[in-house]
Formats: structure tokens, sequence, C-alpha cells
């Protein structure tokens, strides 16, 4: 923990004293390396994992089921609301 906080004060003074330095070019070429790092690296840790297979389709599963009811009581709230509240004839 001490040295994410370390790292985010040694940004935090790097950027202050370097304000009044145009260094956004550098800054944007530095913070897109580290994303396609991270993601890369975020990749491999994911793929590494024997239980993927079974993880991915739990996952399916659940959100199938979790899309499937939430149309099916959208369906029935509005057949309630148009019931109860609709125009009578």
């Amino acid at each position: 923990m001490l040295k994410y906080l370390f790292f985010l004060l040694l940004g935090g003074s790097v950027g202050f004293f370097t304000r009044k330095n145009d260094i956004k070019g550098i800054n944007r070429y530095l913070m897109s390396t580290s994303i396609l790092l991270l993601l890369f690296f975020m990749g491999v840790g994911i793929g590494k994992d024997p239980d993927l297979k079974t993880k991915i389709v739990n996952f399916g599963v659940v959100a199938f089921t979790i899309s499937i009811l939430a149309i099916l009581g959208s369906i029935a709230t509005v057949y309630l609301i148009v019931r109860f509240f609709g125009k009578k004839e």
C-alpha cells in the first residue's frame, strides 16, 4: 500500500514541478503505453486461469437469466400499469 502512495506522491511532485513545461505529448504517449501494457498483462493473467471456460459459461448463464427476467418484469409492469391506469372506454 505504501508503494502505491509513494508513486502517487512522486507523480504529483513531478507534475507540480514540470507544470510550466509543455509535456502533454510525452504524457499522452506514456499514458497510452501504460494502458496498453496494463491490458496486455491483464489478458495474460486471465489467459492463465485454468477455469476460464467454466467461469465464462456460468457468467453467460447468469447474464442471460438476468436479462430475460428484466424483460419479463418490464412487460408485466407495463401490462399492469395499462390495465389499472389506462383509458376506460
